[in-house]
């Protein structure tokens, strides 16, 4: 059901009948066009594409078409003795699993992460850790991104693994990938691009690093599949062994997916300057609106990351003497849906994890809370959720 169409009966102010969709960082509605392709690509290549029969062949086709759209619109190689490769996942979780602890291999292994990465690459490089392994958490800046001056590395031989993130899913801060390039000689770079995908160029052919992670359902695409993007040449070994995926990964490829993560794709990059304009228009309206909401009831709002490169699509701010679980609830109550910081870190009562690391103070971190606008989100919804945050803010107590 578009969630434009979602309704809440008997819940906040009569007038509020749609709900306002502010977690597109977490998830996004799929697309008409790739719901559509998936359901003919379910009854057109069923078949296992391991089977070698004519509908197993098909299947393969179809599957194997997908992988290479995905790469060239990544801009990985396609051709020739050099070519990239790309694994499917479930998602961008066992994309980064699979990157860190396949890169790290059997012998000895350091690794840097810091606390703007999703949890699942901490938890790969602590994986590391209780293996042995030479692994520390970097230092942010106060812009929200890596410190790489900070990288000590205490073993003289064996592989290193950099973990980085294009767009911190906490703050939306970018990182200055010329810095880590900088930093990483002799490293292998893992980045995590899932956040930045509809609204930023990516591009592995001009990113120094030897792996880079995504998944579709964070632009308009399917959930239950992600993709590892490997540079020819990288070191990588099974997590999960099978004979599917070139024996990197075990399980039957889900060929309706792959088509629709390749044509989710291909429209999020066919439109991405003017969606990152459209957004960025929306999101700088939000938190003007709250931040002067917020003003008018004694409250000092402050958007997180405000004056550092940012993408268009996230806006964390915080409310000092609110309590963020208890405006997000509050917010749900007025039909307005936001979080306090990654999904799958729902539930947590920590505040995220990159607040804390940049240094800001517990009266910060204590009180933010992520929106994010994307492709569904419209003006309408911008002066109706303000208009309801705005009773929120007004309304007492969430004190902290």
């Amino acid at each position: 059901m578009p969630v434009a169409n979602v309704r809440r009966e008997g819940i906040g102010s009569p007038e509020q009948t749609a709900m306002i969709y502010f977690d597109h960082a977490a998830t996004t509605p799929v697309r008409d066009e790739v719901r559509a392709a998936m359901a003919e690509a379910e009854a057109a290549a069923f078949g296992n594409p391991s089977s070698p029969h004519a509908v197993g062949r098909r299947a393969r086709q179809a599957l194997d078409e997908a992988r290479e759209r995905i790469v060239a619109l990544l801009g990985g190689r396609t051709t020739g003795r050099d070519r990239d490769r790309l694994i499917f996942t479930s998602g961008a979780t066992e994309a980064n699993r699979l990157a860190v602890l396949g890169m790290a291999g059997r012998g000895s292994v350091a690794c840097r992460f810091s606390a703007r990465d999703h949890g699942s690459l901490a938890a790969a490089a602590r994986e590391l850790a209780g293996r042995g392994g030479d692994v520390a958490a970097l230092p942010l800046l106060g812009s929200g991104q890596l410190d790489c001056r900070a990288i000590r590395w205490n073993t003289p031989s064996g592989r290193r693994i950099l973990c980085t993130t294009l767009v911190c899913g906490q703050t939306g801060s970018l990182e200055d990938m010329a810095a880590v390039a900088a930093a990483a000689a002799g490293c292998l770079v893992h980045v995590d691009a899932t956040q930045a995908i509809a609204t930023e160029q990516v591009s592995f052919a001009q990113i120094d690093a030897a792996s880079l992670a995504c998944a579709p359902h964070k632009f308009g695409g399917p959930r239950g599949i992600g993709g590892l993007l490997v540079r020819s040449g990288t070191p990588l070994e099974a997590v999960t062994p099978g004979p599917q995926e070139a024996g990197l990964r075990g399980g039957t490829e889900p060929v309706a997916l792959a088509v629709g993560f390749a044509l989710a794709l291909e429209l999020a990059v066919a439109s991405r300057e003017r969606e990152a304009a459209r957004r960025r228009g929306l999101r700088d309206r939000l938190e003007q609106a709250l931040v002067a909401a917020a003003r008018q009831v004694g409250c000092h709002a402050l958007v997180i990351a405000g004056d550092a490169p940012r993408n268009a699509s996230i806006a964390t701010i915080a409310f000092p003497g609110i309590d963020r679980q208890a405006f997000v609830m509050a917010a749900d109550i007025e039909g307005v849906c936001c979080a306090t910081g990654t999904a799958c870190a729902s539930g947590s009562s920590l505040p995220a994890p990159a607040l804390e690391a940049a240094g800001l103070p517990p009266a910060i971190t204590r009180s933010a809370v992520r929106f994010s606008v994307g492709r569904t989100t419209t003006d309408d919804d911008i002066a109706s959720a303000v208009s309801r945050l705005t009773r929120v803010l007004g309304r007492a107590p969430l004190s902290a």
